[in-house]
């Protein structure tokens, strides 16, 4: 019997380096892995923190959701 699948935890923030580039900033982290886009959808409740403690990648403020995250784009539109 299958269970019913958890939602996933995102963590999205912005890398300044590369705004900086001109390059797609917006990183979207998961357990599953990282994808850079250039825009995304919060489908659900969302927290926004900023922490005097960076997280692991550095970034000092984020958001985190336990709702769906839609990726619309990944390229320059």
């Amino acid at each position: 019997m299958q269970g019913v699948p958890r939602e996933m935890k995102h963590i999205i923030h912005v890398h300044q380096q590369k705004v900086k580039k001109g390059e797609p900033a917006i990183i979207d982290r998961t357990y599953k892995g990282s994808t850079h886009l250039t825009r995304v959808k919060i489908d659900g409740p969302c927290e926004i923190i900023h922490s005097q403690t960076p997280d692991h990648c550095g970034a000092r403020v984020w958001i985190e959701t336990q709702g769906p995250v839609t990726h619309i784009a990944s390229e320059w539109e």
